[in-house]
């Protein structure tokens, strides 16, 4: 078993040597070849919409007209930073008709004159006609689907659930306009709650999370020099195939995934699925060999214990969590707007309460418990085992954690920071528990965050 280690150390330098040059190489291309700088335009449009659901939640809170209004002024204003002229066009008339706003017959004007990013000439004057006399001309309720469903691509699903009510109301049937706008605006006063909570709590966190670490500089708990002094350095080295199992599935998780559209087959949840149990199987195959150790422990000491070691590890986090989100934001203007957050594009394609609810299986139950196990359990256990400091392997696993995350300077900072507290609460507790538990409390918060804002 040992033997073989030394090829898993082989495989990883080269796996991790592929994924280091290959984001080096795509962020270096983005930033030639971009056209544009700052947020990308995806996150311009949550951005937009967000503020468009803010206005329906304080129209179902009763807030006042004044208030609706400035917020729709700011979400209009955004329009043309987020969408390409033509829809940007169609947004603001389906808004300012969804509002009843005063300039809602302006809107429509010189909409068929706009360039638009994805529809040619002949289709984008036909879509501005079948809209402005969808909303101007008489129209029977009973029309309002088939007219939906002639007008084609939207700019989003809200923007087509907005003109839905519009022409509801246009059509005289208000009891299935209100319908859908009270359902639309529940929707969005809930999702306005739990990112107001979710930030609350943040900042709570943070305020605790400076004064433990405040305390953990000053009181400096002591650390063993390895897990396993009494046993050799290379001890824990064969548990690295746990770790290259898992980035061969998911570097080759592309290519399965095409075969299996070319089949006719959805297999993203199953390659996801793949990739996390493999691993816990190999790992569950070394419990037995004493060369091996076998000793990735889940749990050590008391539940409660444990709770409150992830939730002081996490508050421990988020003061740099807030440091490096300003950073992020100061250095925005200056990134590819065409960079990518991978749980953040899944959060724009998530158009159900079902993917909503994969999506957060995915991320808070799944991604934490073989993360640890691979990057905490396996990597900085043998770092740590091999060179005795703890400090260097947290950071060092710490950072080759975070470049598995694709979300280039944006993201790198921030992960690496949560790798290497992941790996010290480890390496104070001995146990995956808590620091399954830290990875699921941040990565769940964050898919609230995302569901607040995306709806």
């Amino acid at each position: 078993m040992r033997d073989s280690a030394r090829y898993a150390w082989w495989l990883l330098i080269f796996l991790f040597s592929l994924i280091i040059v290959g984001n080096v190489v795509l962020f270096w291309s983005l930033f030639r070849q971009s056209e544009s700088r700052g947020l990308a335009s995806g996150n311009q449009q949550l951005g937009v919409e967000f503020q468009i659901r803010y206005a329906l939640a304080l129209e179902q809170w009763g807030l006042g007209n004044f208030a609706i209004q400035q917020v729709l002024n700011a979400a209009l204003t955004s329009l043309d930073e987020a969408y390409a002229p033509y829809e940007a066009g169609v947004y603001r008339a389906i808004v300012a008709h969804a509002f009843q706003r005063p300039d809602a017959a302006e809107t429509l004007r010189a909409l068929s004159d706009l360039p638009s990013e994805s529809l040619p000439p002949r289709e984008r004057r036909w879509q501005a006609m079948r809209l402005r006399d969808a909303l101007t001309q008489p129209l029977a309720a009973d029309r309002v689907p088939a007219v939906l469903e002639s007008l084609g691509e939207l700019p989003s699903p809200l923007a087509r659930t907005l003109l839905e009510t519009a022409l509801y109301a246009h059509a005289g049937d208000t009891a299935r306009a209100n319908a859908i706008r009270n359902s639309l605006a529940q929707r969005a006063a809930w999702g306005v709650v739990i990112l107001g909570a979710v930030l609350l709590t943040g900042g709570f966190a943070g305020l605790a999370g400076a004064g433990l670490l405040l305390w953990y500089l000053i009181s400096r708990p002591p650390l063993p020099a390895r897990p396993e002094p009494d046993e050799s350095p290379y001890v824990y080295d064969p548990l690295l195939w746990a770790l290259a199992i898992f980035l061969l599935v998911m570097l080759n998780a592309p290519t399965l995934h095409q075969i299996l559209r070319d089949m006719g087959l959805d297999g993203s949840n199953a390659i996801y699925l793949l990739a996390v149990l493999l691993p816990l199987m190999y790992l569950a195959s070394l419990r037995g060999q004493p060369d091996a150790l076998g000793r990735i422990e889940w749990f050590r000491g008391g539940f409660w214990r444990q709770l409150g070691v992830a939730l002081m590890g996490y508050a421990m986090y988020v003061p740099f969590l807030a440091l490096l989100f300003g950073l992020t934001l100061l250095i925005a203007p200056a990134l590819p707007a065409e960079q990518t957050n991978p749980v953040g594009e899944r959060a724009t394609e998530a158009r159900d309460t079902l993917s909503w609810l994969w999506l957060f299986v995915q991320a808070a139950v799944l991604a934490p418990i073989i993360e640890e196990f691979v990057f905490r359990g396996v990597l900085f256990k043998v770092f740590w085992q091999r060179t005795g400091r703890v400090w260097l392997s947290a950071f060092v696993s710490g950072y080759l954690f975070a470049v598995i995350h694709p979300q280039f300077l944006g993201g790198i900072l921030p992960i690496t920071v949560l790798g290497a507290i992941l790996a010290l609460v480890y390496a104070h507790t001995r146990s995956l528990l808590p620091c399954i538990l830290i990875h699921a409390l941040n990565n769940g918060l964050i898919t609230l965050v995302l569901w607040g804002v995306a709806g």
